[in-house]
This record gives C-alpha cells, sequence and structure tokens, in this order.
C-alpha cells in the first residue's frame, strides 16, 4: 500500500531530491523546513513515515524525535545525516528510530528503506493491534455504581437484547466508549462472532473506504493484487464498531446509509453486491447534531445510526466510581508488574476522588501505572500520586517532600525534581533542561521513562 511521507529538511535541494524518488516509488509525500514546522504537520497529517535530517538550526532531528514517536500516532522516523557516527547512530536508534541514512542518498537505496521500513511498520501495527485488544479483555466489564454508569449498563442491556439495532455512543474521549460498545457485544446474541474496532479519524482519507469494504484485485495501484475482503467481512456474524464516526468523508457518509438501509456493500471496484450480517456501532466525542446543522454530517445517516444513544458521563460526574476504578487498574498493574499492592490509603484515594479528571478513565489508568511504579509494593500513598496543575504542567502530590527517608531512592528524587522544575517553569522544557544542566535529549529520554510524557 501506498504510504504519506513527511520529509524534514533544512535544504530545499534535499527536500526535492527526496520527494521525487519517494514519488516516483508510489507514495504522498509532505515537506517541512525544520523541526518545529515537522512536529505541527505530524500532528495534523499523522504521516505513516517521517524522514528526519539529523542536524537543522534551532532543534535537531534527535531533539525533535522523541516527540514524534511520543503522538497519539507515532510515524516510523528515518533520521537523514550528512555527518553520520556510531554514537549518533547509536543514540538515534536507542530513541526509536527506524532506520538511519547517510546523505546523499542513493535512490534504489532509499526505495529499499522505505519498502522495508513500510513493511515493518504493517507488522508493528498489527502487533500492537493484538496487544490492545489483549488490554480491552482484560479490562473487564464497565465499572461504576453511579446512577449515570447504572442508565448506560441499562442501555447495554436493551441494545443486547436485539439482533442487530444500531447504536450512537456518545461522550467526551478517555470515557470508556469501546469498553461500552464491546459489552453490548459481549452480552448479545453475536458475542461468539468477531468484535472488530475502527478508528476513522486514523486511517487516512480515501483508505477508510476500502479498508471497511474491501477491493477487487487490481482496484487501485498498490493495493493488494490478491484484493481484501475489508472490515465489514472481517465482522460478519458480530459487532463493527466505527470510532470517531465524525470524522468520517462525506462521500463515504453516503455509501455507509446505503449498507445500513440494505444490509450489503460492494467492494471497490466489485460489481457483486454482498450480504453483510453485522450488527454497527457508532461512537463519537462529537456532537453530531450540531455538525447536521453545519452541514458537515449527513442528516439521514445520523438518525439511521442514533436508533438508540448511549451518553457515557466524563468522570467528573461521577466521582463514587474513581475507588472501583482505580482499584481494578491497580490489580491489572499488580499482574504486570508481579508486585503486591494492598490498596490505597485513605490520604491517596482522596487525592483521586478531588482531582476533575479532564482526561476521563484514560488518565486515571495513566496516573494509577505511575503510582504503581514508584509504589513498588504494599499501599499506594500520596506521594505516588503525581497530578497535572493548574498551569498544565505535572507536579508531584503535596506531601512527596517529607517522605520518610527509607522511602528516597535516587529515581524517585530524579522523577521529583524533573517534575518540580516542570511545575516551577511552566513546563518549559528548554528551560528545565538548562536549568537542570542536562541537554533536551536526555530531559526527553527521562520524561519518557517516567511517564511524564503521556500527561
Amino acid at each position: 500500500m501506498p504510504a504519506h511521507l513527511l520529509i524534514v529538511d533544512d535544504d530545499a535541494g534535499v527536500r526535492a531530491g527526496l520527494v521525487a524518488v519517494a514519488r516516483a516509488a508510489g507514495h504522498r509525500t509532505s515537506e517541512a523546513a525544520d523541526g518545529e514546522e515537522a512536529l505541527e504537520l505530524a500532528r495534523t497529517l499523522t504521516p505513516d513515515v517521517v524522514m528526519l535530517d539529523l542536524v537543522m538550526p534551532v532543534r535537531t532531528g534527535l531533539d525533535v524525535l522523541p516527540e514524534l514517536l511520543a503522538l497519539d500516532f507515532p510515524p516510523a522516523v528515518i533520521i537523514l545525516t550528512g555527518h553520520a557516527d556510531v554514537p549518533t547512530a547509536v543514540r538515534a536508534m536507542q530513541l526509536g528510530a527506524s532506520n538511519l541514512l547517510q546523505k546523499p542518498i542513493e535512490p534504489d537505496l532509499l526505495r529499499d528503506v522505505l519498502a522495508r521500513v513500510i513493511a515493518s511498520r504493517g507488522v508493528r501495527a498489527e502487533r500492537d493491534r493484538l496487544r490492545d485488544e489483549l488490554a480491552r479483555l482484560r479490562a473487564g466489564p464497565v465499572i461504576g455504581r453511579s446512577a449515570g454508569i447504572r442508565r448506560v449498563l441499562e442501555h447495554v442491556r436493551r441494545v443486547a437484547s436485539t439482533p442487530r439495532t444500531t447504536a450512537l455512543i456518545l461522550g467526551e474521549s478517555g470515557v470508556g466508549k469501546e469498553l461500552v460498545a464491546r459489552a453490548i457485544h459481549e452480552g448479545s446474541a453475536r458475542s461468539a462472532g468477531p468484535f472488530v474496532a475502527v478508528n476513522c479519524a486514523a486511517i487516512q482519507a480515501g483508505l477508510l473506504e476500502p479498508e471497511l469494504f474491501g477491493y477487487e484485485p487490481g482496484a487501485f495501484t498498490g493495493g493488494d493484487p490478491a484484493g481484501h475482503d475489508g472490515l465489514i467481512a472481517a465482522a460478519d456474524g458480530g459487532t463493527l464498531l466505527l470510532d470517531e464516526v465524525g470524522e468520517m468523508d462525506p462521500a463515504l457518509q453516503a455509501k455507509l446509509l446505503r449498507v445500513l438501509q440494505e444490509r450489503s456493500y460492494r467492494r471497490v471496484g466489485g460489481t457483486v453486491d454482498l450480504i453483510m450480517d453485522v450488527r454497527v456501532i457508532a461512537s463519537t466525542n462529537r456532537d453530531l447534531a450540531a455538525m447536521v446543522e453545519e452541514g458537515t454530517f449527513r442528516e439521514d445517516l445520523y438518525y439511521r445510526l442514533n436508533v438508540l444513544s448511549i451518553q457515557v458521563p466524563p468522570l467528573r460526574e461521577r466521582p463514587e466510581d474513581i475507588p472501583a476504578i482505580a482499584t481494578h487498574f491497580l490489580a491489572l498493574f499488580a499482574e504486570e508488574l508481579g508486585r503486591d499492592f494492598t490498596g490505597f490509603s485513605e490520604a491517596a484515594m482522596s487525592l483521586l476522588t478531588r482531582y476533575s479528571w479532564p482526561g476521563n478513565v484514560r488518565e486515571l489508568k495513566n496516573a494509577v501505572e505511575r503510582a504503581a511504579i514508584l509504589a513498588e509494593e504494599g499501599l499506594v500513598r500520596p506521594e505516588h500520586i503525581s497530578l497535572p496543575s493548574k498551569d498544565g504542567s505535572v507536579s508531584a502530590a503535596q506531601g512527596s517532600s517529607v517522605l520518610p527517608l527509607r522511602d528516597w531512592k535516587l529515581k524517585h528524587m530524579e522523577e521529583l525534581l524533573i517534575r518540580r522544575a516542570l511545575s516551577e517553569f511552566g513546563g518549559n522544557r528548554s528551560q528545565v533542561a538548562r536549568e537542570l544542566g542536562i541537554n533536551r535529549t536526555t530531559l526527553y529520554s527521562k520524561l519518557k521513562i517516567y511517564g511524564i510524557d503521556k500527561t
């Protein structure tokens, strides 16, 4: 399959040469002249591969690399340099680069490296999907006893009792919409069938249709010569979740409407209608009703999806659910880390229940993971919990500065020092690095080790 490449180099001539080779190989390209522009484009375009110059003004490739790999949809990164040396190559690979090429780059070599990187990225994506699938299966049912969650579970029961009724799951990012969709699937007669989830926002425009419907052999350049069955076929007899359905292209919205109405579809390039035995569930954090009013989402599709809507409340509206959810996550991390925890102290749980959790359940899970790493075993106490402050930086919970001597360890001290510096300098990482007397690459490495770059 063709890939989307972001080529980053401060030399326009070098960029032009790389663009020519990449496009001749059938890939799409975007360009950036410096590290900051590269990060901005990577966040908005989600490229498959970034070809990143090592030596650039202001920020080097090694400075930018950790931030690229920390994105929600991280690309594979190929480092480009005219001054390759062993320490630089080792450092780039340690930070997560897929490859390193020395300029000038032979076209044949570039094509071969791109082919290998793109192929391995596909393998890695499948491995990550299976890992995430396992994590979701281990996550258990929707947890909570609040009135809001009881309403959600009642709607789940009603939808699950029907053979194929569509449902629209609404809620902020991180509230657990996919978990609700999975609960519908597992509580229905389709539970023995597959549960297939696709993030409509994570697949590039133009590729979602063949990914969903599949395609015939030779349907388009770069496709699998044998064709592709698609995710609807993969979900046959089960459930298909269209996550972030509000990001779907208008032209594809029309085709999805036809599928839902007629219960049949065609592969891209095909002429035969295929019968679909799939329950479709959609989810979004966007206001689809407002999008209908704006003309950016089809009204007929909205009503077809919204046979029954399930509003998942944000965590700040159900603080009584936090103890059960936090305890559940702590048990998961105890198993994963091979440690024995006895729970949260009363003061630690008070910190968790008083916080507003703008990132919802996903943010709570990250906080519990950090606490599990810091606590190591026994009781999780306030000093093990770090939450963002109002200015967006991350600071340790109050009381951490008076840890008993027996609990001070170098790694704890280092992390707390970094967190304090981030708080003091408003999250300015360059200034933090200067004040701590380390370079930015070392700082980014420390941020990754302590999970601060994920907050």
